[in-house]
């Protein structure tokens, strides 16, 4: 990567950007939520997105991810078309791509498969699966969820506030983990936050999203 000065800041120009979004606009029933929105998400690297609640950052996710289409603009994945305004989104191109909700659903027959090498990564005892939904925490259904996402070896893993309701100490193993698991195979991970102290602590790079949105803004870079 290199590092060159842009209107009297630094700014990152990523040669080999795994993830580019190239002025992403959405809007809901005529309210813009996505502005002109680029950035991108190096190989191997953690990507901060940083800013209030109802901003815009899990649309900017869910477009990542297929949930919503993008009205303006193209993402592209290792130099292919993932989705644009006039392409559909690629279903296989996106499997590689896995997303951790801040209120994710409690374990399920599909999380049967989880192995107790990944469950007890994430700080969970095995029988955590035998339990019902109402008998788990939602701490230990958010680590749940990121166990079994790291068992696809995402080339990309959002974390949507996806360790918001465990305690700072739980969090920072969690997402040590979750990091070294990662880059064990040069995945990379955009973390999405309202805690900026988080985002600082372990983002290689930060994108501000602001009101007026989303005019993002590269805020440091390690």
């Amino acid at each position: 990567r290199n590092i060159t000065e842009d209107a009297g800041r630094q700014r990152m120009v990523v040669l080999q950007g795994m993830i580019s979004m190239e002025q992403i606009d959405k809007a809901f029933d005529g309210k813009q939520v996505l502005q002109n929105v680029t950035l991108d998400i190096p190989d191997g690297q953690i990507c901060g997105i940083f800013g209030k609640s109802g901003i815009g950052k899990s649309t900017l996710a869910k477009v990542l991810c297929g949930i919503c289409p993008p009205d303006g603009g193209r993402i592209l994945l290792d130099g292919q078309c993932l989705v644009s305004q006039n392409t559909p989104y690629d279903r296989k191109l996106g499997l590689s791509i896995q997303m951790v909700y801040q209120q994710p659903y409690a374990p399920k027959g599909k999380e049967r498969a989880l192995t107790q090498d990944v469950l007890v990564k994430v700080g969970l005892e095995p029988q955590i699966l035998a339990h019902l939904p109402h008998q788990i925490s939602g701490g230990e259904a958010q680590r749940v969820a990121i166990a079994r996402c790291l068992l696809f070896r995402p080339k990309l893993l959002i974390l949507d506030e996806a360790t918001s309701m465990l305690d700072v100490s739980t969090q920072a193993n969690v997402l040590g983990m979750v990091r070294r698991q990662m880059q064990e195979h040069h995945g990379s991970i955009l973390l999405i936050s309202h805690d900026e102290a988080l985002v600082n602590l372990l983002c290689d790079q930060i994108y501000v999203f602001e009101k007026k949105h989303t005019n993002q803004k590269e805020k440091n870079m390690k």
